[in-house]
């Protein structure tokens, strides 16, 4: 019997806005998003009320951070709420409730075109 191991090369890190203090974990501080989107009520409140999972916490000011992918989801989040005239909170739990990945170069959200 024989056995072949092979190591698959990591995943490349989707691009993130320049500023954005990224973590080794892949963590980013909600504040670098909430700069990026010019909104920052909005997005606090759609992390605390939508339950976007923060990883960690440090700082004086307890600074929040979470995944990259989340924080890229909010940020597409709030350019299409703006587009679409509604709340940033509402956007993200539809793109979330659609089962949208955030990818090395690309933001994928299903369509059920079905109706």
């Amino acid at each position: 019997m024989t056995a072949t191991a092979t190591i698959a090369p990591e995943p490349e890190a989707p691009a993130v806005p320049e500023g954005w203090r990224v973590t080794e974990q892949g963590t980013v501080p909600v504040s670098d998003v909430a700069r990026t989107t010019g909104d920052y009520p909005a997005v606090n409140y759609t992390v605390r009320r939508c339950k976007v999972p923060v990883i960690e916490q440090g700082g004086q000011g307890r600074t929040r951070y979470i995944p990259v992918s989340e924080a890229l989801l909010l940020v597409a989040a709030a350019a299409l709420a703006i587009a679409a005239g509604v709340a940033l909170a509402q956007m993200y739990r539809a793109i979330k409730a659609s089962g949208a990945t955030v990818g090395v170069d690309a933001l994928t959200i299903p369509l059920n075109l079905r109706g």
